[in-house]
Formats: C-alpha cells, sequence, structure tokens
C-alpha cells in the first residue's frame, strides 16, 4: 500500500510546483518591473532522503520499477513546468512589444501636432485682398510729374547723376520716343522695346557705379528710371 501511495504523490508533485510557479506570477505587485517566471528545480519525490523520510532504497524488482517510475514521471512534469514558464515569458515579451509600439505611435503623432502647432505659429497672417492692393499699389512706380516730364512737349529732366556722358546715348534715344509719345500719344512695338533695353542699360552701368554715388542719390536714380518705364512701357525694372 505504501508503493502505491508514493506512487500517486510522484505524480501529484509535478501539478503542485506547476500551481506554485502560476501562484507566483499572478501574485507580482502592479507597477513593478517584471519578473520572468522561473521554476524551482526538479527536487526528487522517491528516495531514501525524500521528503517523507524514513523509507530507504528500493528493495525489491517491483520497488526498484516504482522509483524509477517516478523519475519519468518527474523529468516529465519538469519539462512541462519549464514549457509553461516558457509561455508565461512569451507572453509577457509580446505584451511589453505592443505597449512599445503603441508608446512610440503615440509619440510620433504628438510630435506631428507639435510641429504643425509651431509652423502655424511662425506663419503670418493671409492678407486680405484689400491689403494685396495697397501693396501692390504702394509699389508700383510713381509716376513723373509735371517737375520731370513736360506732358507737351515730352521734355524730360534728368537725374544729375544721370546727366553723365556715359549715358548719353541711351538718354538721347530715351528723350527721342517721349517726344514721340507726347505727339502722337502712343508709341509703336519697337518703340516700347527699344526704351526698355536702353532703360536696362542704364541701369545696369548705375549699378556699376553704387560705391561712387550717394545712397540717397541712387536711389532716386533707380525710381526715376522705374517711372519712365511704366510711363512709357506699363512695366517695372
Amino acid at each position: 500500500m505504501s508503493r502505491w501511495y508514493m506512487f500517486a504523490a510522484a505524480m501529484a508533485f509535478p501539478a503542485v510546483l506547476l500551481a506554485q510557479v502560476s501562484n507566483s506570477t499572478s501574485r507580482q505587485p502592479v507597477g513593478e518591473p517584471y519578473q520572468p517566471a522561473v521554476p524551482p528545480p526538479s527536487t526528487s519525490v522517491y528516495g531514501g532522503n525524500g521528503p517523507w523520510g524514513g523509507y530507504g532504497g528500493a528493495t525489491t524488482a517491483a520497488g526498484s520499477a516504482l522509483n524509477g517510475m517516478a523519475g519519468v514521471i518527474s523529468a516529465a512534469g519538469q519539462r512541462n513546468l519549464l514549457n509553461s514558464a516558457a509561455a508565461v515569458n512569451w507572453t509577457e515579451a509580446q505584451k511589453n512589444d505592443i505597449e512599445n509600439r503603441q508608446r512610440w505611435t503615440n509619440a510620433y503623432f504628438e510630435m506631428r501636432a507639435t510641429n504643425r502647432a509651431a509652423a502655424a505659429a511662425d506663419r503670418s497672417p493671409r492678407l486680405t485682398m484689400e491689403q494685396i492692393a495697397r501693396l501692390a499699389k504702394d509699389g508700383a512706380p510713381k509716376p513723373l510729374n509735371t517737375s520731370h516730364l513736360d506732358p507737351v512737349s515730352g521734355g524730360i529732366k534728368w537725374p544729375s547723376a544721370l546727366q553723365q556722358p556715359m549715358f548719353d546715348t541711351q538718354r538721347n534715344e530715351i528723350d527721342r520716343v517721349l517726344a514721340t509719345q507726347a505727339r502722337y500719344g502712343v508709341l509703336s512695338y519697337s518703340d516700347q522695346t527699344k526704351i526698355r533695353e536702353d532703360i536696362k542699360t542704364i541701369f545696369e552701368q548705375l549699378k556699376s557705379q553704387i560705391d561712387q554715388i550717394p545712397p540717397t542719390e541712387y536711389v532716386a536714380c533707380r525710381n526715376f528710371l522705374r517711372s519712365v518705364s511704366y510711363a512709357t512701357t506699363k512695366t517695372d525694372l
């Protein structure tokens, strides 16, 4: 009878160990780092110094058979216990991977929202149509007044910096075109093309002297050329 009792205890022992591992993992405090499930080392359930004590080694063939069977059952239980612990650890690793991916996704979209908000804050407010029209009007060349252009004869008064000999050729051609415009009211396409080229040539020569001409006079000459261009061809520099 004692041999069958020992056999039944050997079969029940792996289940007891598995229950202990399951209870230890289920009682893990919330919020603390996960501790991997590690089963306790295998112990002998049948032997001279076993947990039940007082029983020596097998003395008969039947006892030896029961002892060997108990060892096989214990090894099978230990294998199942290890497989169960591995499954618990793998499940925990999968859960951590999913949580990490979720955190990364949340951080990515939060960064995008932050960048969009920063870009929107840096952008200037959109202009209204009235503001655009006013800026275009303010930026357009000023028309020549009667102190610079005689509307009857087409005579023009050039700024002193543009009366230098280096500008004579282009300046005389522009005077001719302006006189033609005053006489007939319109300019031919070829005259408009020629005056644009002459004004551009004068302006390029003016820029080459930017170090010799005072800044205020340079700006005045540039604005004057813009006004002449707009008065004759309706175009800017």
